[in-house]
């Protein structure tokens, strides 16, 4: 919040697909950047932060203006409550600004505490004044392994696969993103999931052919959603939805450099329910009797590709995708699985 002063940063609009835009960096025919309010993480929950964003298609950048009183004179000045377009339909509120500045020490705090693993991104220096984080400086990384939130046209490494300009086999994929599981392996066992995994938060290193993990800002405690959900907390959003998008990671490498959508294959918490109505086709547990099989749409994308593979090396990326997941994961098996697929020749 700041006094009113006429800038373009102080200036919205509502464009065709919902979004309330900002009109910093515009030109006068209405091109350059475009910013929105964008809801962070695409976290459908009470507290989640606002911020403003580069405009792409995902429903936590959509909102619904609902008039609540109008000026009887014709200076068109309207009262509008600002509602997200998310399923939870939650209202835009004012909030303690010091929220943000907790969310930022308990960064830095997580970065700390798990600095020692290589698949991490590692904390150089914080700035600080008066007491209070104002930035932190992190590790100079390179491309992001997919799009991420981006835009189609985004670089990243899975363009490159698609260019042809990198290769991955089974093997290697593998290889380059253990340090990554054994992340969140760490996590998992101090108590912790990371709860926002895709592929625009696994950055490449720039001396070597690994992946490192970016950005804790939705790192929660394991059982977080307990409350919401139940018994079934754990196999529907939790532990083992950090290792199904972990999984659509791997896959992107393997078959080809394919941008897969991890919202719409894994879920998030705004679409999973328990029981029958879950929305999320690849939400675990699997249904009964299917216990141990993948699901057929996997299938059939690994069916596409699979075909150079030798048949031991399929039947390793069977076993660890299986092992992802599975309605109860178990961190260490997928660590002992992934590492075999790795030293596999």
């Amino acid at each position: 919040m700041s006094a009113a002063n006429g800038a373009d940063r102080q200036k919205w609009k509502v464009d065709e697909n919902s979004r309330i835009v900002n009109k910093m960096g515009s030109t006068t025919a209405g091109e350059g950047p475009q910013l929105c309010l964008d809801i962070l993480g695409a976290r459908d929950e009470n507290g989640a932060g606002v911020i403003a964003y580069e405009a792409n298609g995902g429903p936590n950048q959509q909102w619904h203006l609902e008039v609540m009183d109008e000026a009887a004179d014709s200076s068109g000045i309207r009262l509008v409550r600002i509602f997200s377009n998310m399923v939870g339909r939650r209202a835009l509120s004012v909030e303690n600004g010091d929220q943000i500045r907790k969310d930022m020490i308990l960064e830095i705090c997580y970065l700390a505490r798990w600095s020692g693993e290589a698949g991490l991104v590692q904390l150089e220096k914080v700035v600080w004044g008066y007491g209070i984080p104002q930035a932190i400086i992190l590790e100079r990384l390179g491309k992001q392994l997919g799009k991420g939130t981006g835009d189609e046209h985004k670089a990243c490494i899975l363009q490159d696969v698609r260019a042809g300009m990198v290769k991955y086999t089974p093997r290697s994929a593998a290889r380059s993103l253990v340090p990554v599981a054994a992340v969140l392996r760490r996590m998992h066992q101090d108590g912790f999931v990371y709860n926002d995994l895709h592929d625009g938060n696994i950055l490449r290193r720039l001396d070597a052919d690994s992946y490192k993990l970016i950005d804790l800002g939705s790192v929660t405690r394991t059982d977080h959603w307990l409350s919401e959900l139940g018994s079934e907390y754990d196999s529907r959003w939790s532990i083992n939805r950090d290792w199904r998008a972990f999984a659509v990671a791997l896959l992107g490498l393997v078959l080809g450099g394919r941008q897969l959508d991890v919202w719409a294959l894994v879920g998030t918490n705004s679409c999973i329910k328990v029981g029958d109505a879950c929305a999320c086709r690849w939400s675990s547990p699997v249904p009964d009797g299917n216990a141990g099989l993948l699901p057929d749409e996997l299938e059939a994308m690994l069916a596409e590709y699979s075909s150079s593979w030798a048949p031991p090396e399929l039947d390793r990326v069977h076993a660890a995708l299986k092992a992802l997941f599975a309605p109860r994961t178990d961190d260490n098996e997928i660590l002992e699985l992934l590492e075999h697929l790795g030293r596999a020749p």
